[in-house]
């Protein structure tokens, strides 16, 4: 097995997967440098993973093609004297679809800015994308890399199964890493698009196409879920135990949280103005969101889970959200640092927190994915928020806007409690609150109120 022959691999893998996350430092680290290292060590950083995966996907084949008996997936598996159908079923719906799948998404990274749409922009803003799709694969594989690469599938168990011990899995299972790698891939361009704003370039055509391609992809993944797959049906015997299911619906999340908050945001709020009562609007919408995250939170808990019982659950859920709004609280400070290229760079670090550190609590802990329907609906508030509060800019309309978000809330909150599957309740309906908030404050017409200091003679 690889994992004992080549002990090193997956840690240097893991350490130049990291150094993605810095890839635009060092490019102008080495960038513009005398001699052959300046464009050595960026193609280094850059293809190094995408030629790890392609090594992990062919070992894996080899094996599975060759029926070797020292492979432990094989031995599990494969019947004696299996058709090649079943080998490359074995192959594909198994870990090597994982594996591909990562392959994929990297080399979709690392070439991304020859897309037509990306090149389309000019050298420099093909460059900045590439460099933010590169970040948010990364971030994806890095985060997913302990359900999807654990170390038993890449080390022989002592002793070696004599017989096989499990059947081959359906192909319907290939549908999890063609998911997985999609949405890695199109939420990177969606993250890029929402991102960049210190680049006079026109993000509008990559933002639009990545928009429809996430939307597609949330909602073709979301009913698949619905249908109660196998994936489904394991995690929901123990949702303690970290399965493939979480890494997907991490990048559910992320994708939701990409096309209905992060880019639509950049438009709503790019026509706020000055902002009388900034400070409070930012307070109570902080406020609101650690209510919000609370309260859904811990009735996901209590209804799903082993701790429903006294309050575990609600200190669990505590703690969870403690995770989420001290990230958000912490990166206030940001804009103090140079970071504040957004209209609203205080918001704008909120959203984002609201993208990454769920995704990091999922990876730590299984129970992290009933965060998701929680920070969607905080998420919806905080596009609204601000225009409540303000007072130089017109309050979005109560019968269009507000009350059926307050009532959309209700419903998500409630609901749950009464359906027979309550994430998965609850994670459908927390979609009408985005799309209640985004949608009307994108009609909104933001025409501007004197405020108090033009009202003083």
């Amino acid at each position: 097995m690889l994992g004992d022959t080549l002990p090193w691999f997956f840690p240097v893998l893991a350490l130049v997967l990291c150094l993605w996350l810095m890839v635009g430092s060092i490019e102008k680290k080495t960038t513009g440098e005398a001699g052959a290292a300046s464009g050595f060590v960026p193609m280094l950083v850059h293809w190094t993973p995408p030629v790890m995966f392609a090594g992990l996907f062919l070992h894996r084949c080899t094996a599975i093609m060759t029926s070797d008996q020292s492979h432990v997936e094989v031995l599990q598996f494969l019947p004696d004297g299996p058709s090649v159908v079943e080998r490359l079923t074995l192959l594909f719906a198994g870990q090597g679809g994982l594996e591909f799948a990562a392959l994929s998404a990297a080399v979709f990274a690392v070439s991304s800015h020859r897309l037509p749409s990306v090149r389309a922009m000019g050298d420099h803003a093909a460059t900045a994308v590439r460099q933010r799709i590169m970040m948010f694969c990364s971030l994806c594989l890095l985060l997913s890399a302990g359900v999807f690469f654990p170390e038993q599938a890449y080390t022989a168990s002592n002793p070696l199964p004599m017989d096989t011990v499990g059947m081959i899995p359906p192909l319907s299972a290939v549908l999890l890493p063609v998911f997985f790698a999609l949405m890695v891939m199109f939420g990177g361009e969606l993250f890029a698009a929402s991102s960049v704003y210190n680049i006079d370039a026109d993000f509008s055509i990559l933002a639009k196409k990545a928009t429809i391609k996430c939307v597609l992809l949330a909602c073709l993944c979301l009913a698949w879920l619905s249908t109660e797959p196998l994936i489904w049906s394991d995690w929901k015997s123990d949702p303690t135990t970290p399965t493939h299911l979480v890494a997907l619906l991490m990048m559910v999340h992320a994708t939701v949280v990409l096309s209905a908050v992060l880019q639509p945001s950049r438009r709503i709020e790019a026509r706020l103005v000055h902002g009388e009562a900034r400070s409070v609007a930012l307070l109570v919408n902080v406020g609101v969101i650690a209510v919000l995250m609370l309260l859904s939170t811990a009735l996901l808990l209590r209804k799903e889970t082993t701790l429903s019982a006294g309050g575990g659950a609600t200190l669990y859920a505590l703690w969870l959200c403690t995770a989420v709004l001290g990230a958000m609280l912490l990166v206030q400070f940001m804009p103090t640092f140079g970071f504040d290229a957004a209209p609203r760079p205080e918001t704008w670090w909120i959203r984002a927190m609201g993208l990454v550190i769920p995704m990091i609590v999922m990876a730590m802990t299984p129970l992290g994915v009933y965060l998701i329907p929680a920070v969607w609906l905080a998420l919806a508030w905080s596009i609204v928020v601000p225009w409540m509060i303000e007072s130089d800019v017109q309050s979005p309309s109560m019968g269009f806007v507000v009350l059926p978000l307050g009532a959309a809330t209700c419903v998500a909150l409630l609901l749950p409690m009464l359906a027979t599957h309550a994430f998965l309740a609850g994670l459908l309906a927390s979609l009408p609150a985005l799309l209640i908030a985004v949608l009307g404050m994108l009609v909104h017409k933001p025409s501007a109120t004197p405020s108090p200091s033009e009202n003083r003679p």
